[in-house]
């Protein structure tokens, strides 16, 4: 990333501010997209609020996230608050104004949720909803599934004067009409009674609990019982609530399956964590800040990255083309590591029951490709502890590049052509060079995918020499750096 005097600041104010993910995401996009942005988180301790947000607009910073616990109190520091942010009582991002002199507050949690429970085919129209919880998150649900046109709204939570309060605010806008198609929604408050456990209220059981008789609820977990490392922990812990529930949503995403979206699997429904509501509040955000629209595509590499930090696996993962050296440093380093080996073309010619010859031949090159697919979203959740050594063409197709760094770190191996064609010519096992001019193919081929390869990994490693332990000390070397 390039700093010149043109680049704008954005940014993130909060406290603490040291664990946030959103500089991956806005830094990420803006090198993505080529736009002169960088993101910096600011620590702003609450009694500096009205300062920084003054001292920030002076010093031409562009827009800010804001995060815990300012998201209530900077809004008396805003020159204007949109609609949706005032109802909900709370705002996560600024934006400039320069005819105001100031910046306008908005609230990008609620739609950033929405988008990602519509992406994975949720809708909340005319159906009952769960929300457990009663703080600020809570609300911002509540107003989401009013605004959605949910049919019914129970609001679970240890103390019922909280879940109350909210449930009148937000009948209270739909009463007025504020929130359109929302005037026939009813939002109601029960009581979720508690125990103490190692100081963490640990909710067991419901207060009239059956007064909900509904099944094929949408649960919303809002409150932060899950959260890692206190992963054994569970808000209601009651089968029979969970046999009524068709999708549970946890706002939590550290753990990735927290024991809320465990026992909704278990009970037959869907489960979902929040981490790619973190990842479109933030895309919504940015949109905001440069008024620009950001490529699914990039969005998708975001969020690829988003989970290697969340969720990093320990695997080695190499790619490169045919002769590179992937299955001979692959074993090699797996010995000298301690790990496993897994050659991805030997995996699916076992699983198939042919050969890769044999799978091109009779299903062409595009089935084998799928297979290819199909095979690393099975390895990307298996595999641990364990060296990858790919088949040339596997990293090709955006889709299985994103796979492969889900995977774990990779490492692209290269050699020049000419190395390339001395290790493979007499290979007859390479269905793509049973041609007339194989070396012609190797230039051709590596011209192509040479671009694809450096996009798709981490790291590039000269295999020229074939002195597999200095290959080996070269990988060895990056795997530990941080």
């Amino acid at each position: 990333m390039m700093v010149s005097g043109s680049t704008r600041t954005i940014g993130l104010i909060g406290n603490p501010v040291e664990h946030t993910l959103s500089p991956v995401i806005h830094n990420g996009i803006s090198d993505a997209m080529g736009i002169a942005s960088v993101y910096v988180p600011f620590k702003v301790d609450s009694d500096g609020i009205g300062e920084a947000v003054k001292g920030a607009y002076e010093l031409n910073i562009l827009g800010l996230n804001v995060t815990v616990p300012h998201k209530n109190a900077v809004m008396a520091s805003l020159v204007s608050i949109d609609e949706d942010a005032l109802h909900i009582g709370a705002v996560n991002t600024l934006v400039r104004d320069e005819d105001k002199h100031g910046y306008v507050g908005y609230n990008t949690d609620m739609p950033g949720l929405l988008r990602q429970i519509k992406e994975d085919g949720i809708s909340l129209k005319d159906r009952t909803v769960v929300v457990l919880g009663a703080g600020g998150a809570s609300k911002a649900v509540v107003y989401m599934c009013l605004k959605e046109g949910a049919d019914k709204i129970y609001l679970l939570n240890r103390t019922i004067d909280k879940a109350k309060k909210i449930a009148d605010d937000m009948n209270e806008i739909a009463a007025l009409g504020i929130v359109k198609d929302s005037k026939d929604t009813d939002a109601s408050a029960s009581k979720v009674e508690h125990v103490e456990k190692r100081d963490i209220v640990i909710p067991r059981s419901i207060k009239d609990y059956n007064k909900i008789t509904e099944n094929n609820l949408i649960v919303f977990q809002a409150t932060s019982i899950g959260l890692s490392p206190n992963v054994d922990e569970v808000v209601i812990d009651d089968s029979e609530f969970y046999k009524k529930i068709d999708t549970g949503i946890d706002l939590i995403y550290n753990p990735a399956e927290t024991k809320f979206m465990k026992l909704v699997k278990a009970n037959g429904g869907k489960a979902y964590n929040a981490l790619k509501m973190l990842l479109y509040q933030g895309v919504i955000a940015y949109e905001l800040w440069h008024n620009v629209k950001v490529p699914d595509d990039i969005i998708a590499d975001i969020y690829v990255e988003l989970k290697r930090q969340v969720y990093p696996k320990d695997n080695i993962v190499l790619i490169g083309f045919m002769g590179s050296g992937k299955s001979t440093v692959g074993k090699a380093l797996a010995k000298s590591l301690n790990m496993d080996f897994l050659d991805t073309d030997e995996y699916i010619e076992e699983k198939a029951g042919m050969t890769i010859s044999d799978i091109f031949e009779k299903k062409g090159e595009e089935e084998f490709r799928r297979i290819e697919t199909e095979t690393l979203c099975e390895l990307k959740e298996s595999l641990a502890n364990t060296i990858i050594s790919t088949g040339g063409g596997m990293p090709l197709r955006s889709e299985n590049a994103r796979l492969l760094k889900e995977t774990g770190k990779v490492f692209y191996l290269s050699a020049s052509a000419g190395i390339i064609y001395d290790r493979v010519k007499d290979d007859t096992k390479r269905p793509l060079l049973m041609v007339d001019d194989p070396y012609g193919k190797i230039c051709s081929m590596m011209k192509e995918r040479k671009p694809l390869y450096e996009k798709a990994c981490d790291y590039v490693i000269d295999t020229n020499s074939n002195d597999i332990d200095e290959i080996i000390e070269k990988i060895q070397i990056k795997v530990v750096e941080k």
